[in-house]
């Protein structure tokens, strides 16, 4: 009985389908020699405009800390573009094609379908961050970077992509049309960073003309639905950057502020979720359905 609750049908499918062909093992080595390419163009750039004499063990680090940060920074972009044109379609694909009362007439619960359809739809870029663990992990021969650092970097990733992805299927489940779920998905995820930056910023700096001597650091609220500055921080505390001077945080602070960041965006997706599962409820659908035609008698 447990493991009938485990399996998931609409997971599984998706993993048989996806995993059949020879287009996701292409993709993984276009994506993986893409990011072997850009670290090697940086490594012979830098070597460039060094001599043979001006290497040194930090030099090596330097290198280590550079491809470091352009391959993290490269893959939260990949995960922040490509994320949502893979879950924003889920649900409202169903609807275009009518095939969504049929689903919901299975057995699968609400829940069972949303569930599946996050996790199948997000199945393929956590395979592609997955797969570029071993690049990662080699930078570390360079110095300055630890396995810790790189498990660090990777479940900021998970987090960000599972907030990500409910984003895309809340809306999914709200609009009728995939472009629209789609449009709609982009612009909150841009929202949330362009303008709870600015905010940031504004917040910051109104408190720190008030209080010219502050007895301690001050974060803005805001801040914490930005997967961006989670990453920054990460970056910051990492390779002893300067990141908190940006947004007027102190260093004591921002040092756990990746966790308190991640906590925000697990919330907010949790409560996405359950939002989805209640819309593709027949219940719901059935009493929204009711209301509508109450209003307009």
């Amino acid at each position: 009985m447990r493991a009938n609750r485990l399996n998931n049908p609409v997971l599984s499918s998706s993993f048989k389908i996806r995993m059949r062909g020879w287009k996701t093992s292409l993709g993984i080595v276009f994506y993986l020699g893409i990011m072997v390419l850009i670290a090697y163009l940086y490594y012979i750039t830098f070597l460039g405009t060094r001599s043979a004499y001006q290497m040194s063990v930090n030099s090596r680090q330097e290198i280590g800390a550079g491809i470091y940060t352009i391959l993290a920074v490269l893959q939260f972009g990949l995960i922040v573009l490509i994320t949502p044109a893979q879950t924003a379609g889920t649900i409202s694909g169903e609807r275009e094609k009518q095939t969504l009362d049929l689903l919901l007439s299975t057995s699968l619960s609400p829940m069972g379908i949303i569930l599946g359809k996050l996790l199948s739809s997000m199945s393929y870029i956590v395979l592609l961050v997955l797969s570029s663990i071993p690049l990662f992990s080699m930078i570390s021969f360079f110095g300055g970077i630890t396995p810790g650092d790189i498990i660090t970097l990777f479940t900021f990733y998970l987090v960000t992509a599972f907030a990500i992805g409910n984003i895309g299927i809340y809306y999914s489940t709200t609009f009728k049309k995939t472009v629209t779920a789609t449009v709609m998905t982009y612009v909150t995820i841009f929202a949330l960073g362009l303008i709870s930056f600015i905010l940031g910023l504004f917040m910051a700096s109104n408190h720190y003309l008030k209080n010219l001597y502050p007895s301690g650091d001050y974060i803005p609220f805001v801040l914490y639905i930005n997967p961006v500055i989670g990453l920054a921080q990460i970056l910051e505390s990492q390779l002893n950057g300067s990141v908190g001077s940006i947004i007027g945080m102190g260093s004591s602070r921002l040092r756990y502020f990746w966790i308190y960041n991640s906590i925000v965006m697990l919330a907010i997706a949790l409560i996405l979720f359950l939002l989805s599962v209640i819309k593709i409820n027949p219940v719901f659908r059935l009493k929204s359905r009711r209301y509508k035609i109450s209003q307009e008698a």
